[in-house]
């Protein structure tokens, strides 16, 4: 059973057979069950003898006989992910206050410090989004806007919580 794989689907799958376990030894933080699980998962959509399938056909005519194979639902997966993006984005806005101007910003590693923020995760990037909501609460306080304090590190900590890969994301 074949089916048609969307224009560069099939290169982008190559790149994680070809380069996944350099990629895991260069960064050991993704060398774990879980992103193992969400790579083979993202190789394996598409595919209906390994995800399974419909079988969708007219039941007037019998014509038109399709297989639809069933999605990965991968968070690092082109055609699935964006489900998971947008769940993301549904829950912030939920947060979000109403008649407020929001501008977002995220926060960034410098490339010197990338390496040491990949090998100890949970310990440096709690604090570093601590920082940052300090720091832009600082600012709004200092420029004259609004300081949301407690509620503002509330909702940065939530954001992080719905995915795997941390966001430090401000709005």
């Amino acid at each position: 059973m074949k089916v048609e794989d969307a224009k560069g689907w099939n290169v982008f799958k190559q790149i994680f057979m070809d380069h996944g376990d350099g990629f895991k030894k260069k960064y050991p933080r993704y060398n774990k069950q879980y992103y193992d699980e969400q790579v083979k998962r993202m190789l394996f959509c598409g595919n209906p003898e390994e995800m399974g399938y419909i079988r969708c056909l007219c039941f007037s005519c019998g014509a038109g006989k399709r297989v639809v194979s069933m999605s990965c639902k991968s968070t690092m997966c082109l055609r699935c992910g964006k489900v998971s993006v947008d769940e993301w984005v549904s829950q912030g806005s939920k947060m979000l206050h109403e008649g407020i101007i929001y501008r977002h910003m995220v926060l960034t590693v410098p490339e010197r410090l990338r390496k040491t923020f990949d090998n100890h995760t949970e310990e440096l990037l709690g604090k570093l989004m601590s920082s940052g909501v300090k720091c832009l609460d600082d600012f709004l306080a200092w420029s004259g806007g609004r300081s949301y304090g407690e509620d503002t590190e509330e909702y940065y900590r939530r954001m992080g919580e719905l995915g795997s890969i941390i966001r430090i994301c401000i709005l």
